[in-house]
């Protein structure tokens, strides 16, 4: 069929006013990390106020003529061990440190694009995170209503935590870009972030020895303010892939109560390229009876590889067990202001 002609594919990113470009600046963290240039934003607060027009004509010409410099797409890459201080790379999470005035570029875009996404509806309800006015808490209350939605009826609940593996390094720049087009992103839109995602190379530094620089042809950057939206953007489709399954989204993770067709999912992490850690996905059995389920669960037919069954899992900092239960939690939960007030949230909505 032919492609969809949509009535905004010639709407242009907003120009940049100086004021937006000032407010940008100071409201971003003057850390004293150096990019792969030796440049940090603790500059901004010693640049002379001659050059603030010249950068805005550099992020105006940008947005129009989708170009960016390609030292603003050089990265400096460093690794941060996830567990212990002593292990292999394959254990380890890479973050770029982004070049400091392509930061500010990513901010400003991002603000426009957010905006577009707004307008189209393109997001939906089901995923919390890296967005404004969507909160941690209240997916999690969400989640814990339609649990016990079905098991006032006496239904057994199955709930399966995917882990989707690296999940922002995953990201697929002709997939992404293909699928924005289909969404109804305008050209002006596609063409930056692909001038964007296309074309960046990075080092590595250890113990201030850096390797040889190497390009990069898959993923977001970690780091990058523009990244997690960019990835839920692109699987903003994800909670219909799986039919007959609630799900709920915060950034990479999915809580799905399942009701079967896991195999749509699978089909789906295929499709767009986004592997499923098979390793870390694990699946809760929510009864009234006591034991787990006599079965195994299966991404693909014919193989040995099942999916954990656990008596409580930890989603989104808090403790969930099969018995919906708040001993697990107490065990866990740090007493704090803050904690404390999520915590006395989440107890009276459930109980009432």
């Amino acid at each position: 069929s032919p492609p969809t002609v949509f009535d905004n594919i010639s709407e242009s990113i907003p120009e940049v006013t100086l004021d937006e470009l000032l407010n940008t600046v100071i409201s971003k963290k003057k850390k004293k990390s150096l990019d792969a240039h030796g440049l940090s934003n603790h500059m901004f607060n010693f640049l002379d106020l001659n050059y603030w027009s010249l950068l805005l004509n550099l992020y105006n010409h940008s947005f129009q003529k989708s170009i960016l410099p390609s030292a603003w797409k050089d990265n400096r890459m460093i690794l941060l061990a996830k567990k212990d201080s002593i292990c292999p790379p394959s254990l380890t999470r890479p973050i770029s440190l982004l070049d400091s005035f392509q930061k500010i570029g990513e901010k400003l875009f991002l603000t426009r694009f957010c905006d577009l996404l707004a307008r189209r509806g393109l997001l939906s309800d089901s995923q919390s995170g890296f967005r404004e006015h969507f909160r941690l808490q209240t997916r999690l209350l969400l989640f814990l209503e339609d649990i016990y939605s079905l098991m006032s009826n006496s239904a057994p609940v199955c709930t399966v935590f995917v882990d989707f593996r690296a999940a922002f390094d995953q990201l697929w720049y002709l997939g992404c870009i293909g699928k924005l087009r289909n969404l109804g992103i305008p050209s002006s839109y596609l063409n930056w972030i692909e001038a964007w995602l296309v074309n960046r190379r990075c080092y590595i530094e250890i113990n201030r020895c850096k390797s040889r620089w190497f390009s990069i042809e898959k993923g977001g950057p970690q780091g990058s303010v523009l990244t997690p939206t960019l990835f839920i953007t692109y699987n903003c489709d994800m909670n219909i892939s799986p039919s007959g399954c609630i799900s709920h989204f915060f950034a990479d993770d999915l809580a799905g109560i399942l009701a079967g067709q896991l195999d749509c999912l699978e089909y789906y992490s295929c499709l767009t390229d986004q592997p499923i850690n098979l390793n870390k996905t694990e699946a809760m059995f929510t009864a009234r009876a006591i034991g787990l389920p006599s079965f195994d669960i299966h991404f693909s037919h014919g193989t040995k590889e099942s999916i954990n069954w656990v008596s409580e899992y930890k989603y989104l900092g808090y403790i969930i067990s099969s018995k919906l239960g708040w001993s697990a939690v107490q065990l866990y939960v740090i007493p704090s202001q803050y904690d404390s007030s999520a915590f006395s949230a989440v107890k009276q909505a459930t109980a009432s």
